[in-house]
């Protein structure tokens, strides 16, 4: 049951990282032009890189172990 929490709350994260990823590149066309937002949003970009590897990338190999083990996602 605990892996299944954790799958639950790898998820949330992964879209709440995926949301701030996509308002930080509306941000950055928002500011297009303007040299503080430009290197501001490439620095939030950067750090959400990171972010992504930490758990977006762990998320999707989960979801990859719960497919090859037979058990998929059912929700």
């Amino acid at each position: 049951m605990r892996m299944g929490r954790e799958m639950v709350i790898l998820r949330e994260m992964k879209d709440r990282v995926e949301g701030i990823e996509r308002l930080a590149l509306e941000l950055q066309e928002l500011g297009r032009g303007m040299p503080v937002v430009e290197k501001n949003t490439r620095c939030i970009l950067s750090f959400i890189h990171a972010l992504k590897f930490g758990i977006s990338d762990v998320a999707e190999l989960k979801d990859i172990e719960e497919v090859e083990d037979g058990r998929g996602s059912q929700g």
